[in-house]
C-alpha cells in the first residue's frame, strides 16, 4: 500500500527488526508460556505489516489476519488478568496491556477494512476502486486511502494513539537505558542495550503502525 520505495523500505525495516527480536525472545530458554506466546503475537504482527507496505501483501487473505490478530488482542487482556488476583493489582495488569491490545485489534481491524483490496490489480493507476478504498496513482505516497468518513475517523484515532505510544515507548527505552547506565558496578555496552531493546522495539513497531495508518487517511 505504500507506493514511495525508499518509505517503504524504512516501513518495512521498522516492522522487520522488532519481529525478528520477538522471535528471538519468543525462543529464549527460562520463558513462561505467556511471555513466549506474547513475543510471537509480536512477531506475527511485524510480519503482517511489513508485508502490507508492499504490492504482494495485499494478496493476502484478510480473514485468518482478523481471526489472529483479533484472538491475539484478547490474550494479552486475558493474560493479564489472569496473572493478577485482587482488584487493583488486575487493573493495573489490564493497563499495562492495553497498548498490546490496542495494537492486536488495531491490525484486526485494518486487514478488516482493506479485505478484497487484494483483488485489484496492481498498485499503480490501473487498479480499479475497492468498497470503501480509494487506489491511488504511482504519484501518490500512499497507493490505497479510505473512502468512507467512520473509517477514516477511525484510521486517524488509531494513528494517532499509535504515535503516543510509540513515543511513550521510546522515552521509557531511553529511561531504561539511562537507569542501567547509572547502576553501580559497571555494565557493558551489550547488557545496556539489552535493558531497552524491547520497549525501543515496541517504539519502532509501534511508529510505523501509526505512520501506516495515518497513510489511510
Amino acid at each position: 500500500m505504500i507506493n514511495a520505495t525508499g518509505l517503504r523500505w524504512i516501513l518495512t525495516a521498522l516492522f522487520v527488526l522488532p519481529a525478528c527480536y520477538a522471535l528471538w525472545l519468543a525462543a529464549t530458554p527460562g520463558r513462561t508460556v505467556v511471555n513466549r506466546v506474547g513475543h510471537a503475537l509480536h512477531a506475527v504482527m511485524g510480519a503482517a505489516m511489513a508485508a502490507m507496505a508492499w504490492p504482494w501483501g495485499m494478496d493476502l487473505p484478510a480473514g485468518p489476519q482478523v481471526v489472529v490478530f483479533s484472538a491475539g488482542a484478547l490474550w494479552f487482556a486475558g493474560a493479564a488478568l489472569a496473572r493478577s488476583v485482587r482488584a487493583t493489582t488486575r487493573t493495573a495488569a489490564l493497563s499495562g496491556a492495553l497498548p498490546h491490545v490496542v495494537m492486536m485489534a488495531s491490525m484486526a481491524w485494518m486487514a478488516a477494512v482493506m479485505n478484497g483490496s487484494g483483488m485489484a490489480g496492481s498498485m499503480g493507476g490501473a487498479a480499479q476502486d475497492m468498497p470503501g478504498m480509494d487506489m491511488s496513482g504511482t504519484d501518490a505516497t500512499s497507493a490505497m486511502t479510505l473512502s468512507q468518513a467512520g473509517d477514516q475517523w477511525t484510521a486517524a484515532l488509531f494513528a494517532l494513539v499509535l504515535l503516543v505510544l510509540g513515543l511513550r515507548w521510546l522515552a521509557q527505552a531511553f529511561d531504561e537505558q539511562r537507569l542501567a547506565s547509572a547502576a553501580p558496578g559497571g555494565r557493558s555496552v551489550a547488557i545496556l542495550a539489552g535493558e531497552a531493546s524491547e520497549p525501543a522495539c515496541h517504539a519502532a513497531m509501534a511508529v510505523g503502525m501509526g505512520v501506516m495508518f495515518a497513510l489511510l487517511v
